[in-house]
């Protein structure tokens, strides 16, 4: 048994690191890309509603990154996942292996790109005078959990319904633009009306971004959007598992 663990804990490793390197593959500036996809799009949103728009909000590019750092974390995971299993076919028909751990790998890959971020967050966070307190030791763990859980219950279900109808891929990617303008990057979660917060419930990760912001805005745990996100990340983990595992018996038909 604990050798057949290490076997798996060994095989995961190695999904992880050909997620990291393939990704960046060929590529000029290799990791940055991690950090430079978020900022040019903070970038492009900083010019259009701080400047052209005038969005009258201080400290708005800080408030801008701490809530697009996250969500880039999940929107790719999110998206990539649809192809997870149809793009390694070779490698689930000729290897035993648990098909999920692909889709862990994948998250976990696209995690390195938010631990590279969090340091650009500290030093404009000191530019902006907002300086870290502790609650960043034991509340960036605890916000990464959740976020895991909850993007790993989605993807678990996205990337297994794929398998089975291919317009997924197209629907996911529509989806996570709505997604996007029904999250609180560009503005905060108190400029929604409060009668209709309760319908962006359905929203896996409003909430969850909004924790994140309070985070490193404020050194504040927000403990009631945390706790709304793990309550809502764990729905997402059983739906998606029971998604998962309901279509892996069929799996090898459509492959």
């Amino acid at each position: 048994m604990k050798r057949r663990l290490r076997q798996q804990m060994d095989l995961l490793r190695l999904l992880v690191k050909k997620e990291i390197t393939l990704k960046y593959k060929r590529t000029y500036f290799g990791f940055l890309w991690s950090l430079l996809n978020p900022l040019l799009t903070a970038i492009v949103l900083f010019v259009a509603f701080k400047i052209i728009m005038r969005f009258n909000m201080d400290d708005y590019t800080l408030f801008l990154l701490t809530a697009l750092f996250p969500w880039t974390w999940f929107a790719a995971s999110i998206t990539m996942s649809t192809n997870t299993l149809t793009s390694n076919v070779n490698l689930i028909k000729k290897v035993l292996f648990p098909k999920k751990f692909l889709v862990i790998a994948l998250i976990m890959g696209q995690l390195v790109n938010l631990a590279f971020a969090i340091p650009v967050l500290t030093v404009l966070g000191f530019f902006y005078g907002k300086v870290p307190s502790w609650n960043w030791l034991y509340g960036i763990p605890m916000l990464i959990i959740v976020q895991f859980i909850v993007t790993y219950g989605i993807a678990l279900a996205v990337s297994m319904v794929n398998a089975f109808f291919r317009d997924m891929e197209h629907l996911v990617s529509v989806l996570i633009n709505l997604m996007f303008w029904m999250t609180p990057i560009i503005y905060p979660l108190d400029k929604i009306p409060e009668k209709y917060r309760n319908y962006l419930l359905l929203n896996p990760i409003m909430y969850l971004i909004d924790a994140w912001r309070e985070l490193f805005l404020h050194n504040t745990i927000k403990w009631s959007s945390l706790g709304i996100s793990f309550l809502t990340a764990v729905v997402f983990l059983f739906a998606g598992l029971a998604v998962f595992r309901g279509l892996e018996r069929r799996l090898d038909e459509v492959i």
